[in-house]
């Protein structure tokens, strides 16, 4: 996954613990999804249906399967800006295996590779289970929603193991249950997008919940004084170009809260906020303000959950303190 991931355990007996069963049953979940769900391996099975040039079904497993399921049904929650089918724009503008182009997309450009996108083209067959195109050129990138439902994965493999306290933690997508080893709720921290001063921009208490960040701030790269972001509007087949750094949303399963996650960085802070609060998503924005200082925004629902967990809003700072 291109990544590092963090698995903190409490241990009803340590002294009895098989530390290397535990090492190695959180290894198997990850290595399950990795290769199944991985662009970069031809092997996976997401790479074989990628090269399945063809509109007849393609037998998937379970587990591939469930997040093509839940990819699309969050494409039809957002309005289709998440979406699977735009790796084939996220590898142009270098944000895959390709390297970065060196000069921007034209616009023919853009629009040749948006004529083989769209989540609509997607169709599932639960029975066998399977996934067909209806453009056999479409290509898919679970990148967005597999390293959180590999988070998923790797805590109902714990729950099931006797394991009912604990946090996982995949390349900031983050699965929570029971307490920490003081009896507390895990204290999560979002982190601030200033790369040069780091440090927390809100620290939420977490137990039965996931959180996961989508941001501009880590992958990306600059061109003539152009911020090109990883993250691409599947409406114009470009990368974004709103102030929004950062997106982090609380959800029980952490692959919904990635897709959500990723969504919001699609559609920047005002629609983001005005869709969390039709939808009563739990998100924590922070907005970059032209000056350089940054700006929080918490929906309604955030709000709720910090006053229900105990925590003022201003657990790392006040809610809409600005930042340099």
């Amino acid at each position: 996954m291109g990544t590092v991931y963090k698995v903190k355990v409490v241990l009803p007996d340590p002294a009895a613990a098989d530390l290397a069963a535990l090492h190695g049953l959180i290894e198997a979940e990850l290595e399950s999804v990795n290769g199944r769900m991985s662009t970069y391996r031809p092997d996976s099975e997401l790479s074989r249906f990628n090269a399945h040039a063809s509109a007849e079904p393609f037998p998937v497993s379970a587990p591939t399967f469930e997040v093509f399921r839940l990819a699309l049904e969050i494409s039809g929650d957002t309005g289709g800006v998440f979406d699977i089918t735009v790796g084939p724009l996220v590898n142009a503008w270098g944000f895959g295996p390709e390297d970065v182009p060196e000069t921007p997309l034209s616009d023919a450009e853009v629009a040749a590779l948006r004529e083989h996108t769209g989540y609509r083209k997607l169709a599932l067959d639960s029975a066998r289970p399977a996934v067909s195109k209806a453009d056999p050129a479409v290509y898919c990138d679970l990148s967005a929603i597999a390293k959180g439902y590999a988070v998923d994965c790797v805590g109902r493999a714990l729950e099931q193991a006797g394991f009912l306290d604990y946090m996982v933690e995949v390349g900031g997508e983050v699965r929570t249950r029971g307490a920490n080893g003081e009896g507390r709720p895990w204290k999560i921290g979002i982190v601030s997008p200033d790369a040069m001063l780091g440090g927390l921009e809100q620290i939420v208490p977490l137990s039965g919940w996931s959180l996961a960040t989508s941001g501009d701030y880590r992958n990306f790269y600059e061109r003539d004084g152009v911020r090109y972001s990883h993250t691409i509007d599947p409406r114009t087949g470009r990368p974004i170009t709103h102030n929004l750094a950062s997106a982090s949303v609380i959800h029980t399963e952490c692959a919904v809260a990635d897709g959500y996650a990723t969504a919001l960085m699609v559609m920047g802070p005002e629609d983001a906020l005005r869709w969390c609060e039709e939808h009563d998503v739990i998100a924590f924005l922070i907005v970059r303000e032209p000056d350089g200082r940054f700006r929080d925004l918490a929906s309604p629902a955030f709000e709720r959950f910090l006053a229900a967990a105990g925590d003022a809003p201003n657990a790392a700072g006040p809610a809409a303190q600005e930042r340099r």
